[in-house]
């Protein structure tokens, strides 16, 4: 698991006010997590952009509904 994985993780947590996250993190999506529904989701991205210093695209932000996508925009951010 890398630092980015890491921090998402604890984005994750601290978003949904859980403990514990699955081993099988990156296949998680929306309303997978009990608090992971539309409102929830935009609370998460607002997070990733301020956890990891990014500004996502108006237009993908509602395509980004799982881990795996979120996990790709960040990657894309950074470059």
């Amino acid at each position: 698991m890398n630092s980015v994985e890491k921090k998402l993780i604890e984005t994750l947590k601290k978003t949904f006010k859980i403990n514990k996250i699955p081993t099988n993190f990156k296949k998680l999506k929306m309303g997978d997590i009990k608090k992971w529904d539309s409102l929830g989701n935009y609370k998460l991205l607002l997070a990733v952009e301020k956890q990891f210093k990014i500004r996502f695209e108006t237009s993908i932000f509602t395509e980004l509904k799982s881990i795996n996508e979120i996990l790709r925009a960040i990657k894309n951010e950074k470059k």
